[in-house]
């Protein structure tokens, strides 16, 4: 319909096109780097032909596929019954566990998302989004900053995304 999802991100060393090559099929989504980076293509031939002489490197790609089925189930699952504010929440302590760093008030997210971007990593629109990041700036729990926030009450932001 012409709206833009944000599946997830993506880290240094991040394999991406693999199910398309596995399931020899298009691509169902485009990659798009917020920051310089240096890929390597691999042409899908290539890669099995890869992938058959080293088993190790079979057993890798399947714990990673593994990771990102765990983390799909994960959302799907928060999305039930749940407002945005508690998908915000969610979906913010799994950026600081996974990228963020403490800093001297709180800690960093560790990527650099706007609010709009953060909307559609939990698949709400940019006025819910806004809203839910107020009510957490009002609360205490983050501060906002140029393209990302900080989380200044970890223990808080925990409760907001009702993981207790």
């Amino acid at each position: 319909n012409g709206q833009e999802a944000l599946l997830r991100i993506g880290v240094s060393g991040d394999v991406v096109g693999e199910q398309a090559v596995l399931a020899q099929r298009a691509r169902s989504a485009t990659v798009v780097a917020c920051s310089p980076l240096v890929a390597h293509p691999i042409p899908g031939p290539q890669f099995m032909e890869f992938l058959g002489r080293r088993p190790a490197a079979w057993h890798a790609l399947t714990l990673m596929i593994t990771e990102r089925l765990d983390w799909s189930d994960r959302r799907r699952l928060s999305f039930a019954g749940h407002d945005v504010r508690v998908h915000l929440a969610r979906v913010i302590l799994e950026l600081v566990d996974q990228h963020g760093y403490p800093e001297a008030d709180g800690y960093a997210l560790g990527v650099s998302l706007s609010q709009a971007e953060l909307g559609r990593l939990i698949g709400a629109g940019q006025d819910a989004t806004a809203i839910a990041v107020r009510q957490l700036r009002q609360a205490g729990i983050v501060q906002t900053r140029y393209r990302g926030l900080l989380v200044s009450d970890l223990p808080a932001l925990r409760s907001a995304a009702e993981l207790e």
